[in-house]
């Protein structure tokens, strides 16, 4: 199927950009499947239930308030119900911690987020395995359990970048020029010999200090593979399939030095490059936190709205304040459906972008008014690959484990797991 150059993706703030003309609106036939990637995108303060439940379960079921933006979607998502994150009741710092771990990470050491081990089994030849995006830096030290959802083995958060120029940059600029490579090699060279010093000392710490050196070490492994990959790229497979889109293309597309200020701007400036990441396959794996776990984000730039998440999310029944909560909530959906329209659009070889995905979407917490970890918001978006039966909602029984769905996500992305966090079995995606 053939697709008009206009449809296919706005520019970074919603310029319209044009175009050259790309394999994707005309494809041949002689390619290999496009790989399936994964993202993860993370709504702060939970939502009001009643307004997120669709009526109906299996395919006949009909979209709520919240999720009416979806409409045009309906066939590419699977809603999920019943879920439960951590205990009945806990806080936001952990239901944050535990959205893509399981168990929270609060005096503890938890799984690795699943964004991350998944990032480990499909992003190894990509220039960037692992895509992290945020709009909020963390509100104090002490919230920033709070303020990241990704983690890996060793209990090391794994911070989101907030400025979207920086990730772009990070994506593309000069990734693999010949100025690049030396650079990157004189800094492998210098992170060398650091972490031969530090190695060397740390046989003489003591258990605790050991400890924190080996986050330390952990901490910076991402940077050794991503110098690694600079100095010597990636190759491509002979006769493997190859994106549409090639990285050297999208320069037309560096988004402006400074971060935007109208935050719907801003969300949909990270939606675009995580958008330009998986369709150039120089990720194919972002996870974007569309507010920190205890967000006060300003909405009155939305019309009826006029207070700040946090305070919508404790709305104590207050007709008024769920009027603005359902408004908040029906915008970050409203962010997921323009994101799909774009992939929908966008052609790789007989299948969307949207369809060789799968987007993990939803909050840690049920509703902020208790603090509630029952039946948390969570939806899919995309068939990864055709591995998922999408146009459902699937009830599982009352208070199942989160967990049996991270368990699952893992699967269907071909991580061998058969437990995870708190895992009592799986949930059956199809």
């Amino acid at each position: 199927m053939k697709h008009s150059r206009r449809k296919v993706l706005r520019g970074i703030g919603g310029a319209v950009v044009a175009y050259p003309f790309l394999e994707c609106f005309g494809q041949t036939s002689n390619q290999q499947h496009a790989p399936t990637r994964f993202g993860a995108m993370f709504m702060p303060n939970g939502v009001n239930p009643p307004d997120w439940q669709p009526t109906g379960v299996g395919t006949d079921f009909e979209l709520s308030p919240i999720l009416s933006p979806l409409k045009d979607h309906r066939s590419d998502i699977t809603v999920v119900s019943n879920l439960m994150n951590e205990a009945a009741s806990s806080s936001h710092i952990h239901l944050t911690s535990a959205f893509l771990c399981g168990r929270n990470h609060v005096g503890q050491k938890s799984e690795a987020s699943i964004d991350h081990l998944i990032a480990k089994q499909i992003g190894g030849n990509s220039r960037v395995p692992h895509l992290r995006l945020g709009t909020e830096p963390p509100r104090a030290q002490g919230y920033l359990t709070c303020s990241n959802v990704s983690w890996n083995e060793d209990n090391v958060l794994l911070a989101p970048e907030l400025h979207p120029r920086v990730a772009f940059d990070r994506l593309f600029r000069d990734f693999n020029s010949p100025e690049a490579r030396r650079k990157a090699a004189k800094q492998r060279s210098v992170l060398d010999a650091v972490l031969d010093r530090s190695k060397s000392r740390s046989r003489d710490l003591s258990y605790n200090d050991k400890h924190k050196m080996d986050q330390y070490f952990s901490s910076i492994r991402e940077l050794e593979e991503r110098l690694d990959k600079i100095v010597t790229p990636p190759t491509s497979t002979p006769g493997a399939w190859t994106p549409s889109l090639a990285a050297d293309k999208t320069a037309k597309l560096r988004p402006p030095e400074e971060v935007p200020d109208n935050a719907q701007e801003y969300m949909d400036a990270l939606i675009d490059i995580m958008i330009l990441g998986m369709w150039s396959d120089t990720t194919r794996v972002c996870t974007l936190m569309m507010g920190h776990g205890l967000s006060r984000k300003n909405f009155a730039f939305l019309d009826g709205v006029n207070n700040d998440h946090h305070v919508t999310s404790h709305h104590r029944n207050d007709p008024q304040l769920l009027r603005e909560y359902q408004i908040i909530s029906r915008w970050h959906v409203e962010r997921l459906g323009r994101m799909m329209d774009k992939m929908a659009a966008i052609d790789e070889g007989g299948r969307s972008l949207l369809d060789n995905t799968l987007m993990l979407f939803g909050s840690g917490m049920s509703q902020g008014n208790s603090h509630s970890g029952v039946n948390i918001p969570i939806l899919l978006a995309g068939k990864a690959g055709g591995a998922l039966k999408t146009g459902r909602h699937i009830q599982v029984p009352e208070k199942s484990q989160h967990s049996n769905f991270l368990l699952s996500v893992l699967q269907k992305m071909g991580v061998k797991r058969d437990h995870f966090g708190m895992s009592t079995g799986t949930v059956d995606l199809g």
